[in-house]
Order: structure tokens, then C-alpha cells, then sequence
């Protein structure tokens, strides 16, 4: 069942869950701000209340203790408003043993006696009891009195503290929500348009996949970072799958004319040998038929090592040996290599413009590099022409270019020579498979360096390959690393 969910499905269910998570988390934290903030307000003002009615009692009982219970009493009726707005009333016991009202609030009916709300016994949750009284006897002379607060006001002004309390955290709770719901979604929609093109690029076929492109990153950050560095594994993925896709069809292409070849030419020589005497001219014509062969497979087993070869500088099988060496020696050596094969062709090798340069690096990744690009130079030149080779440097990296007057090659076909086995249709009555190139490229890059084109069709074309002038510890060989000398 999980393999049919979709990946942007997968997506958005996951920012549902985070965002019922981020509900839960705040909803908890909601719940203990309200109850701590209750727990807090509740014990103040059980605390304001007995502050309230200890100050009423230390004023009354120095009243009736100095002066009298008629002056006490004088003094709670002619002043009764502060005792109403906190609602406290005074009671008076009678010598029948009856509790009188003498002034303050309207007495509450007390379902005990007034001793059973003492003050000193009373808890601060109290409050929230059936019962929220406070009491507070006072000595006479030769009357009793007590002071009763009711807590009942003062707890409902609490619960409607508490409830427009609970209200503003409702709607604080329901903006941060909307909030983060906004932020959620412009944060992860790279994350589900990204999802979304997966979608399309998985359900399609593999040609689909290839001329589908995943759409731009929408946003910065990391979901935006991550969308980018998706975007290019897919591309390196494609350029992979083409390129296999385009040395399989060249390899089908190019192996079946060798290979078609031997068959017929083995063919041929058999069934004109069969049934005959073996004369002189059978057995030339059995030598050239096997020559033949032989040469058509060469070309099929050169083709194939070739391949093999730019495989392995691309996985990296064989690490660089690296060497102090002057680039324009290597450069003058390959040079004085093809200058017969240059004059033969009627072109002019120019070597005379290179200056001595030194760099650390492979002095065979080197000359096998100026090698292929001196050939394939000779190759597409037209008699007349002249190839120049130069060399130079700059802050921590050098360069050198070669340089022809040849056919030139197409802006279209530029950015493609260097794949395995791609070969312009112009160039195809040229002797080679498009290996050439690609084995250059590969080496250039494991030599930590990239190389460049400037071309144009009949102008000619150079290219030039820049190095750094110390190879990366990557690139060192666990050999050469132990014995640098």
C-alpha cells in the first residue's frame, strides 16, 4: 500500500502532520499557560483577601480593645461602604447565643458556623469550594463579634478575568496557527513542487523522463538549496542515461560494420575455397580475406579499449603518478612525434611560440592528452593549413591550446563532441569513432582541469586545456603519496 502513495501526496501529508503536531504542542502549551495562570491568580487573591480582612481585624480589635463595643460599633455603621465593596459583613453575638448583623455586606447564610471558616484553616483553593467564606473573631467588651468575607465576588470577577483570559489565548493560539500555516507551506511548496515533477518524471517512460525538466526552485533556504541540488542529481542522472543511451546506439552502429565484415568476407573466402584446389591465387585470396578480418576486428577491439579506458579515468581506477614537469617539453616532444605525419598531409606544425612552464602532474595523462588533440587537429585539417601549439600560465593554474584551420565545427555540435562516440555527420568519412575527445575529457578531469572549444565552421578550431599547477592530495596515488621522491 505505501508503494502506490505519491511522492507530493507523501509531501503534503507530511506538512499535515507536522502542522497537527505544531496543534498539539501549542494546544498543550495553551492548556498549562491557562492552568498555571489560574493556579497564580487564585492563590493571589486568596492572598488579597487575607491580607484584606487581617487588616480589618487588627483595626477593629484595637478599637474594641482601647476604647469600647459601642465605639466599634459606631464606627462599622457610620462607614459601611468599604466594608460592602469587599463584601465583608460584621456579626454580633447575642447573649442568646444568635448571630446578629450589625453593618457591611448582606450576610451570607453560613451552612456552619462561622468557626468552621477560620482564617488560619482555610487553604487557597478554598476558594473554589461551595463555601468561600474567611472568618475572624473579635473580642468585645463584654460582646463577640466576627468578621465574614464571602469570596464568591471576587471569584466570579475571577472567572471573568479567566475567561476573556482564555478567549485572547484562543485567538492568539488561532493567528499563531494561520501563521505557521502560511510559513509552512511557502517553506516546503519547493518541497512539493519538487515532489510533483518526481511524480510526473516516475509515472512517465524513460524518453519521458529525459525531455522532462524539474521546474526552478520557487524559494531560498534549504528546501530551496535541496530542490536545486535535486535538480542537478536528476540532470547528472540524464546526461548518464543519454549518454549510455547514445554509446549503445553508436556501438550497435559501429561494431556491426567490422563485425559484418569478418562474416561476409570469412563467407566469401570459405565458398570460394570449398571444393577447389589450393593454388597459389586461393591462398592469396585466403590471406587477404583473413587480413581483412583481422584488420575489422582491430578497429572493433581498439574501439572497445577505448571505451574501457575512458571508463576507468571516470571512476577514477587508476589515480594520477604525479611528476615535476615542464608542459612545454611534453608539448615539443608530441610535436617532433607527428612532424612527418603533418608534412605528408601538406599542414605546418608550429611549435616555436611555446615557453617553458612547470606544474606537478601526470606526465603521461599530459602526453596522451596533447597526443589525441594533435591527431584529431590532423585529421579535420585541409592541406595548406597550419596547427599551432602554445603554453602558458596564469596565478595558480596553466594552459595549453591547439590550434587548426580545419573544417571548424558547428555551435550546435560544440557542447556534444566530448560524449562518447558522437561524431558530427560531416565528419564521418574521417577515419575514428568520436572517442577521441571524450578519452580527453575524462583525463583532463581527473587531472583536476577542464578544457574549452572556440570554434566556427571552415574557420578552423582550438582547443585549450587549463590545469592547476599542484594536483589535489585526491588525486595523488597511495604510491606516490608514501614516496614522494
Amino acid at each position: 500500500m505505501c508503494s502506490d502513495i505519491r511522492a507530493e501526496q507523501a509531501t503534503r501529508g507530511a506538512q499535515r502532520a507536522l502542522f497537527s503536531r505544531f496543534l498539539l504542542t501549542l494546544f498543550c502549551c495553551f492548556l498549562l499557560i491557562v492552568t498555571v495562570m489560574a493556579l497564580v491568580l487564585t492563590y493571589q487573591l486568596d492572598y488579597q483577601e487575607r491580607k484584606l480582612l487581617e487588616s480589618y481585624g487588627q483595626e477593629y480589635q484595637r478599637i474594641l480593645t482601647f476604647e469600647s463595643d459601642a465605639k466599634f460599633e459606631h464606627v462599622v455603621i457610620s462607614n459601611p461602604n468599604r466594608l460592602i465593596e469587599n463584601a465583608v459583613s460584621v456579626l454580633k453575638i447575642t447573649p442568646a447565643g444568635q448571630f446578629e448583623w450589625v453593618s457591611g455586606a448582606e450576610p451570607a447564610t453560613l451552612s456552619d458556623a462561622p468557626s468552621a471558616y477560620l482564617l488560619a484553616d482555610r487553604l487557597w483553593y478554598h476558594l473554589f469550594s461551595d463555601a468561600p467564606y474567611l472568618t475572624l473573631e473579635l473580642s468585645g467588651k463584654p460582646a463577640r463579634y466576627w468578621l465574614v468575607m464571602d469570596g464568591g465576588p471576587r471569584r466570579s470577577q475571577l472567572l471573568r478575568q479567566g475567561s476573556w483570559l482564555i478567549v485572547a489565548l484562543a485567538v492568539m493560539v488561532a493567528v499563531i496557527s494561520l501563521v505557521v500555516w502560511q510559513l509552512l507551506s511557502r517553506t516546503l511548496l519547493p518541497l512539493h513542487n519538487l515532489a510533483k515533477s518526481v511524480d510526473q518524471i516516475s509515472s512517465g517512460s524513460l524518453d519521458a523522463m529525459l525531455d522532462t525538466d524539474l521546474p526552478p526552485p520557487e524559494a531560498r533556504g534549504q528546501f530551496g538549496q535541496l530542490s536545486r541540488s535535486v535538480q542537478q542529481v536528476l540532470n547528472r542522472l540524464k546526461d548518464a542515461v543519454r549518454g549510455m543511451d547514445n554509446t549503445v546506439d553508436a556501438i550497435a552502429h559501429d561494431v556491426r560494420t567490422p563485425l559484418s565484415r569478418i562474416i561476409l568476407t570469412t563467407e566469401a573466402a570459405l565458398s570460394e575455397h570449398n571444393g577447389k584446389q589450393e593454388s597459389e591465387q586461393s591462398q592469396h585470396k585466403l590471406a587477404a580475406a583473413l587480413s581483412d578480418c583481422a584488420e575489422s576486428a582491430q578497429k572493433a577491439s581498439q574501439m572497445l579499449t577505448t571505451l574501457m579506458r575512458i571508463h576507468d579515468e571516470q571512476v577514477g581506477r587508476h589515480p594520477c603518478q604525479l611528476a615535476s614537469v615542464d608542459l612545454a617539453s611534453i608539448l615539443a616532444e608530441v610535436a617532433a612525434w607527428y612532424e612527418e605525419v603533418a608534412e605528408d598531409a601538406g599542414l605546418t606544425l608550429n611549435a616555436s611560440a611555446l615557453q617553458p612552464v612547470l606544474l606537478q602532474s601526470d606526465p603521461k595523462r599530459l602526453t596522451q592528452i596533447a597526443v589525441n588533440l594533435l591527431d584529431n587537429s590532423l585529421k579535420y585539417s585541409q592541406p595548406g593549413g597550419e596547427i599551432t601549439l602554445l603554453c602558458g600560465e596564469e596565478d595558480d593554474a596553466v594552459w595549453f591550446s591547439v590550434r587548426d584551420q580545419g573544417i571548424g565545427i558547428a555551435p550546435a555540435h560544440q557542447s556534444l563532441i566530448f560524449r562518447r562516440l558522437y561524431r558530427v555527420e560531416a565528419s564521418r568519412h574521417q577515419p575514428g569513432y568520436g572517442l577521441g575527445l571524450p578519452f580527453v575529457a575524462a583525463m583532463v578531469k581527473t587531472l583536476q582541469g577542464y578544457i574549452t572549444l572556440d570554434s566556427a565552421p571552415g574557420e578552423g578550431s582550438r582547443f585549450t586545456v587549463r590545469l592547476p599547477k599542484a594536483l589535489a592530495a585526491g588525486a595523488i596515488s597511495p604510491t606516490q603519496a608514501q614516496n614522494p621522491d
